[in-house]
């Protein structure tokens, strides 16, 4: 009940409608809902995705820490979105944006191809009975989609604490044509999960991966 009530006073936060609003009017430009990244953002630059974004401590630090990049937050949920908008306003940011999207819907068919920097995808639901794993995040139209908007030089981050299911995200991303590849690993702790898992001391197991296999650093 505590939590209905504080997503609720968000909506009489004038600050807060008005950036649902003009959120509403980018995305439906023309009439036709569309993720255009590159008119969403003063300047181009590259972007980042992360996929389950909460209520956007990661997403919102990285920015921060990486002002010559753009971020896109994504998130399904509807009362994590509402609170990762409150952060993404609150920061005040130039170089962040938050999307209430279907994460599969957006990286198979609406972000342009080729141009993602990085996706960060951490601690997605493992869906472990088996009735419900046509729920998870990762399946191979997935994972192609993600190839298709990664760019020649862009990675995919990845972290669980579920063991088993790590091992089934890494043969679904080698299946799908991406490596493991050496990059310095990213704040992926900072997030609500990472910081529960951190906390009750349960090993995250993580990997980086590339469409080309290179070894380059990243920024």
């Amino acid at each position: 009940m505590a939590r209905i009530r504080n997503t609720a006073r968000l909506f009489r936060d004038p600050a807060y409608a008005l950036a649902l609003s003009e959120l509403d009017k980018e995305i439906t430009r023309g009439g036709v809902f569309r993720v255009d990244p590159e008119g969403w953002f003063s300047r181009p630059a590259p972007i980042e995705v992360e996929i389950g974004a909460g209520k956007g401590d990661f997403i919102v630090a990285r920015a921060r820490a990486h002002p010559t990049s753009n971020f896109l937050a994504i998130e399904l949920g509807g009362s994590a979105f509402h609170w990762l908008m409150r952060g993404v306003i609150d920061a005040g940011l130039p170089n962040v944006r938050a999307l209430h999207a279907d994460a599969r819907s957006v990286v198979n068919l609406l972000l342009p191809a080729a141009s993602v920097a990085a996706f960060h995808i951490y601690f997605p639901d493992p869906w472990p009975k088996n009735r419900h794993q046509r729920h998870r995040l990762f399946s191979p139209p997935f994972v192609a989609g993600l190839a298709r908007c990664i760019r020649p030089d862009g990675v995919v981050y990845l972290a669980t604490d579920v063991q088993p299911y790590f091992c089934v995200l890494s043969g679904l991303m080698r299946a799908g044509g991406f490596e493991l590849v050496q990059r310095p690993e990213t704040d992926d702790l900072r997030g609500a999960f990472g910081r529960k898992f951190e906390r009750a001391g349960r090993q995250i197991f993580r990997a980086c991966y590339s469409r080309s296999g290179l070894s380059k650093p990243s920024a």
